[in-house]
């Protein structure tokens, strides 16, 4: 049985967010939809709304042709993002360390129990970012506040593509771990304010390492990849 659509268009998404944090498709670099369409084996379609969720996601930009390619990161966007996201998290985070009920505070501890049995298994890393995930919107709607879990959300959204390049940059994962122990333990100690402190440091720390991970990969594309900005030939 084929998988539906919008699923293979996740799994097209998620293969090329993959390879532009690996440096295997370097900023220019030309995703041409019929040889993507040709990689995965699917047709046009969903290669298209994968191609439309990198846009929106900011990875990949159309030019005046339509022609899409990898996008340059723009850092000081990014930086403001995360920075953002740290306070919106952070007052999500304060304000769930008394409003969470006995059900999410049992759901919060299953994802970070499940995660960490993922990384001491050499799981895929893919699962363990997806629970990673989960864990940060656990906390953030446990704050019982619709417009702060609205607005958060969002922008975990916007955000997401560049969250992920923890399940490829070393030792990010463990750290990620780290610190959401220290989490969970505030959470679960009663501690708001450093609940609020942890998660904020914890995702601006996130947003630190992005940009020393594309500064390095942007200095080593010509030494390591140097067939990469004609990548349509192998797409």
């Amino acid at each position: 049985m084929s998988q539906p659509e919008s699923t293979q268009a996740d799994t097209i998404r998620l293969a090329i967010e993959s390879d532009i944090y690996n440096g295997v498709l370097a900023p220019g670099a030309s995703l041409e939809e019929g040889r993507l369409a040709n990689r995965f084996g699917v047709s046009r379609t969903p290669v298209r709304e994968a191609i439309t969720q990198l846009v929106q996601a900011g990875l990949v930009s159309k030019t005046a042709h339509r022609r899409a390619v990898v996008a340059n990161l723009d850092a000081g966007t990014l930086l403001e993002l995360f920075e953002a996201l740290a306070e919106l998290e952070g007052s999500a985070a304060f304000l769930s360390t008394s409003r969470m009920h006995a059900e999410e505070r049992a759901e919060l501890l299953s994802i970070h129990t499940a995660a960490a049995e993922n990384l001491s298994t050499n799981g895929d890393p893919n699962v363990y970012a997806k629970l990673g995930s989960a864990f940060h919107q656990c906390i953030v709607r446990g704050c019982h506040n619709k417009a702060l879990i609205d607005t958060t959300e969002w922008l975990a959204l916007r955000v997401l593509p560049y969250r992920r390049f923890q399940v490829v940059a070393p030792g990010r994962l463990q750290r990620n771990q780290t610190d959401h122990d220290a989490i969970i333990s505030a959470i679960f100690a009663g501690d708001a304010d450093s609940a609020r402190d942890l998660i904020k440091r914890h995702t601006l720390e996130q947003g630190d390492a992005l940009m020393r991970f594309i500064a390095l990969n942007k200095t080593s594309h010509a030494d390591f990849y140097p067939s990469t900005l004609a990548e349509e030939q192998r797409l």
